[in-house]
């Protein structure tokens, strides 16, 4: 089996050191390199053309939003495209939620992460789906219900606009909109409930739910229920 090659952009070293070492013990997983700032980074990025690329918002230099964009400025769009972009985030700070989110990153994790899910996380996104952190999901929404369009960029003065769905998933929602059961149904999803727990708080049974889970992934084009969320906060599908 082909190895997945990852890099990892954190400036933490313990962290960093420990992410290493327990990715390197992984059947199946080699990291390529490690850097603490977003300058060596991007030589890293460039360099080895990972397959994976944790990447921590927070770096001393410059913000990681400026290394991702950078990086896939730097390169042919076929072979940036290559290098799937796991975004690291803190939980308390919403300001850099909002601009991870922006950034248009493959994946979305808080820094407290528990190991087993960056594990599933990193396959995932391997995989070529999103996997977003619920805490970040619900900020996000949080700050799409207050009409806020924009986050602030950490160590700039510059805004990002957080990107919106493609043209053509946004023609088939228009042919074929989600209807308020969906709505309801899609914001539970993005905050991370269960189908179980869908039906509890709709008062629907499993079954009902399951029907309007499959009807939300079909018109968000959507592989799975990770993916629904993260098109349906991009779309500013629940203002």
């Amino acid at each position: 089996m082909v190895d997945i090659r990852v890099a990892i952009i954190e400036d933490h070293s313990l962290t960093r050191i420990g992410m290493r070492s327990s990715l390197n013990e992984q059947e199946g997983i080699q990291v390529v390199g490690d850097e603490a700032t977003a300058s060596n980074g991007l030589k890293l990025l460039q360099s080895t053309k990972p397959d994976i690329a944790i990447v921590d918002i927070g770096l001393p230099d410059r913000d990681g939003i400026w290394l991702v964009q950078q990086f896939r400025e730097s390169l042919v769009s076929e072979t940036a495209a290559q290098t799937k972009v796991m975004m690291l985030t803190s939980f308390a700070k919403e300001q850099m939620v909002l601009a991870a989110f922006a950034a248009g990153a493959d994946s979305y994790c808080v820094k407290t992460i528990k190991f087993e899910l960056l594990l599933e996380a990193l396959h995932i996104t391997h995989e070529g789906q999103s996997w977003i952190d619920p805490a970040i999901a619900r900020i996000v929404l949080k700050h799409t219900r207050q009409g806020v369009a924009a986050a602030v960029k950490p160590n700039t003065t510059q805004t990002v606009t957080i990107s919106a769905i493609d043209p053509e998933q946004a023609s088939i929602l228009q042919a074929d909109p989600l209807t308020n059961r969906e709505l309801e149904v899609l914001e539970l999803i993005v905050q991370g409930y269960s189908n179980n727990e869908i039906a509890q708080k709709l008062y629907l049974s499993l079954g009902s739910v399951k029907v309007y889970v499959r009807g939300v992934l079909n018109k968000l084009c959507a592989s799975d229920r990770t993916q629904a969320a993260v098109l349906a906060l991009r779309a500013g599908l629940l203002n």
